[in-house]
C-alpha cells in the first residue's frame, strides 16, 4: 500500500538551492579580493612611477647653489614635486592597506566561511539521507500497521429484539 497522503514525504528541500547560493556568495567574494590585489598592484605601479617622477625632477644639487631657486616659480614647482611625492606615499599606504586589511582579512574569513559550509553541507546531507531512510522505512512498516476501514456507525446502538 503506498503511503497515505498524510504519511507521504514532505516537498523536496531547497538544499540544492542554498548550496548553489552559497557556493556564488563564495565565489563573488573570491572575485573581490581578486580585484582588491589587482587594485593594490595598481596602487604600488602608481606609487612607483610618481616616485621616479619624483626623483628625475627634484633637484640634484642644493638648492641654494641654483641660481634658478630664487624665483618664486620655481618655488612653487619644488612644492608641487614635494606634494606628489608625498601623494606617492599615500598610494603605498592605502595599497599596504588594501592587501593587510581587505585581502588578507577577506582571505581568512573566507576560508573559515568555506569550512563552515562544507560542514553544514556535510550535516545537511546527512540528515537528507536520514530523512529519506526513515520514510523508506515507514514505507515498509505501514502495511503491517493498516487497519481496515471503519464504517460510521448509527447514532444508537443496534439491539437485538429477541431476549
Amino acid at each position: 500500500h503506498p503511503l497515505s497522503p498524510s504519511l507521504s514525504p514532505p516537498p523536496q528541500d531547497q538544499f540544492d538551492t542554498i548550496e548553489r547560493h552559497t557556493q556564488w556568495g563564495l565565489d563573488l567574494v573570491d572575485k573581490y579580493v581578486k580585484f582588491v590585489k589587482e587594485r593594490t598592484e595598481i596602487e604600488q605601479a602608481y606609487a612607483k612611477q610618481l616616485r621616479n617622477l619624483v626623483k628625475k625632477h627634484i633637484p640634484k644639487r642644493n638648492t641654494r647653489e641654483d641660481p634658478e631657486s630664487k624665483f618664486c616659480q620655481y618655488q612653487a614647482f619644488l612644492q608641487v614635486v614635494k606634494e606628489l611625492n608625498d601623494f606617492a606615499g599615500q598610494r603605498e599606504v592605502v595599497a599596504e592597506n588594501l592587501m593587510t586589511r581587505v585581502c588578507v582579512e577577506l582571505a581568512k574569513y573566507t576560508q573559515e566561511l568555506k569550512q563552515e559550509r562544507k560542514s553544514n553541507l556535510q550535516e545537511g546531507r546527512r540528515a537528507q539521507q536520514q530523512l529519506e531512510n526513515s520514510f523508506k522505512q515507514l514505507e515498509n512498516v505501514s502495511p503491517r500497521f493498516n487497519f481496515p476501514s471503519i464504517a460510521p456507525s448509527s447514532a444508537s446502538p443496534s439491539v437485538d429484539p429477541k431476549p
